[in-house]
């Protein structure tokens, strides 16, 4: 998330357009995606240490290497495709798939719990991002990042571990009884829907995430205000992570997910009030509301896949759905981009991101629609 951050100063250094340079970021997100079935696979067979201490290894490479490049391909390539499978290798899908296998009869607040570092990681290293590129310049915060990954990611995950053995709390379909394989999960209508909300969450948050600061900005908010602002929407997403895990082991996974974007929505309506008044309470508003919906999508939506798809193949059906986030990251973080080179405003993108929050939360309800129906028969 702290690419936000670097967005301006890279217009600024390489003289693309906002789409041009947003289609680095484009990469990393389409990797996280376009990874997720390799990222499974490895999963399986190495396991969460050996993984996440390869990603690290591998992003902290890229991003010294990015540091020194001179031209915006470069920086696509190296920062976005290497970077971005690095990255990929210790994101948010394997880790939800260990704290899922550690806890199957709380999933939900599992997957909120250890995803809270998501939201705290990106509130600590937005404004750090901004001090950084302020003192020492994008290449020299590059550096700092890869020294944090060696520093801190490979040691901690010496102690990284699976349970020694995984049994599904509930089986809910025919299939399932049987144990899944990867073949019948993609004839289930069941992955399609899962796949189709992962692929439109993943288009509309990152349109606000990576978009956000250079909108406040051009509305009159000051370029540190503007960090905070983003750092703050993770803040604020902690206390939401853990509602919605909370509430998706209460009510429901559907019914969490409505609340979730129906608060998304409107602070999305906020962020784009900014546009005519320029008031900094809108962005303020937009915080909260949307803080509170950011990391919904990724905890009802892996609770769900292993509320469906649990067992000893877990990790590569997941994979596979994770392959519908990295078009829609990347599609979000450009279309932004492209939408302001177009109109000179960003209006147009945030009327995309509530459109595909719509679809998003009609294909969950249909999940659960799909397992009742299962079950009847």
């Amino acid at each position: 998330m702290a690419f936000a951050v670097l967005y301006l100063p890279l217009i600024a250094e390489f003289g693309g357009s906002r789409g041009d340079v947003a289609a680095v970021h484009s990469a990393v997100l389409l990797l996280g995606g376009f990874g997720g079935p390799l990222v499974g696979w490895a999963f399986d067979r190495l396991g969460p240490r050996r993984l996440f201490q390869a990603g690290a290894l591998l992003a902290a490479a890229a991003f010294v290497v990015a540091s020194r490049v001179g031209s915006l391909p470069a920086l696509i390539l190296v920062y976005g495709v290497i970077g971005g499978l690095g990255l990929a290798m210790l994101g948010s899908q394997a880790n939800m798939i260990v704290a899922a296998l550690w806890y199957p009869a709380a999933r939900g607040r599992a997957i909120a719990v250890a995803d809270l570092g998501t939201g705290f990681g990106a509130f600590c290293f937005v404004p750090l991002a901004q001090i950084l590129v302020d003192t020492i310049g994008w290449r020299g915060t590059l550096l700092v990042w890869a020294g944090l990954l060696v520093s801190v990611v490979i040691p901690l995950n010496v102690f990284q571990r699976l349970p020694e053995r995984v049994v599904p709390v509930r089986r809910e379909t025919p299939a399932a009884a049987r144990g899944w394989t990867v073949a019948l999960a993609v004839r289930s209508p069941a992955f399609w829907w899962l796949a189709l909300t992962r692929f439109c969450a993943a288009c509309a948050f990152p349109i606000l995430n990576t978009h956000m600061v250079a909108h406040a900005i051009d509305h009159g908010i000051a370029p540190a205000t503007a960090a905070a602002a983003l750092g703050t929407v993770s803040l604020v997403s902690l206390p939401g992570r853990l509602a919605t895990g909370w509430l998706s082991d209460r009510i429901g996974r559907a019914p969490t997910l409505t609340i979730a974007y129906a608060s998304a929505t409107v602070g999305i309506g906020c962020l784009a009030l900014l546009a005519f008044t320029q008031s900094p309470l809108w962005l303020a508003l937009y915080v909260v509301f949307f803080g509170l919906a950011q990391g919904s999508s990724g905890i009802v939506g892996s609770a769900r896949a292993v509320d469906v798809f649990a067992g000893a193949s877990f990790g590569t059906i997941y994979g596979w759905l994770t392959l519908a986030g990295g078009p829609g990251e990347a599609l979000g973080a450009w279309i932004g981009g492209a939408i302001f080179d177009r109109t000179g405003s960003y209006l147009g993108a945030f009327i995309i991101a509530v459109v595909a929050l719509a679809v998003g939360l009609t294909a969950m309800w249909r999940v659960r629609s799909d397992l009742r129906m299962s079950r009847m028969s």
